[in-house]
């Protein structure tokens, strides 16, 4: 079956893989990564997209890819678009327990979706904040008349620089 390789500098390439022991599999496939695990999976009309990698490594093996958002991890606390993975990360697809063939336009679909949903809920969040001018308008109440203007003179809070410089 076809998966999604992400390289470290965010490169894309589609590898095959078997479907029996795919942990070993990908930890073949993967370059300078030996602790390959399952990070994190999303559901969308009952399939499975999981993504494997590895959330530690030594510095300039950072993987510039950034994930989907909402991801869910059994371990990891951090979402998943915020979380610093490193080495390869592997993108494969599941309907049910069976694996499907996952090609980069699969992935970049699944991607958009994604993260147009997230910024839809977004959005709903934004608006739900937004003022109306109706707020900041006076009411016919609130005039002028109803408050006191206090002028003060300038002059008396301000003492004269007497500094030489």
């Amino acid at each position: 079956m076809l998966c999604v390789q992400i390289l470290k500098d965010d490169t894309m390439k589609e590898v095959k893989v078997k479907g029996n022991n795919i942990l070993k599999n990908l930890t073949k496939l993967s370059i300078n990564n030996d602790s390959i695990t399952e990070l994190y999976t999303w559901t969308y009309e009952n399939i499975t997209t999981k993504c494997y990698g590895s959330y530690d490594g030594d510095a300039g093996f950072e993987n510039k890819h950034e994930l989907p958002p909402n991801g869910i991890s059994n371990f990891l606390e951090e979402d998943s678009s915020e979380k610093l993975l490193f080495g390869d990360i592997f993108i494969m697809r599941f309907e049910g327990d069976k694996l499907i063939n996952t090609s980069i336009s699969d992935y970049g679909e699944f991607y958009n979706l994604i993260f147009n949903n997230f910024d839809d809920c977004l959005s709903d969040e934004e608006e739900q904040y937004e003022y109306t001018d109706e707020e900041y308008t006076t009411h016919d109440s609130e005039t002028d008349e109803e408050y006191e203007f206090i002028k003060e003179d300038s002059d008396d809070n301000l003492e004269i620089d007497t500094t030489e410089y």
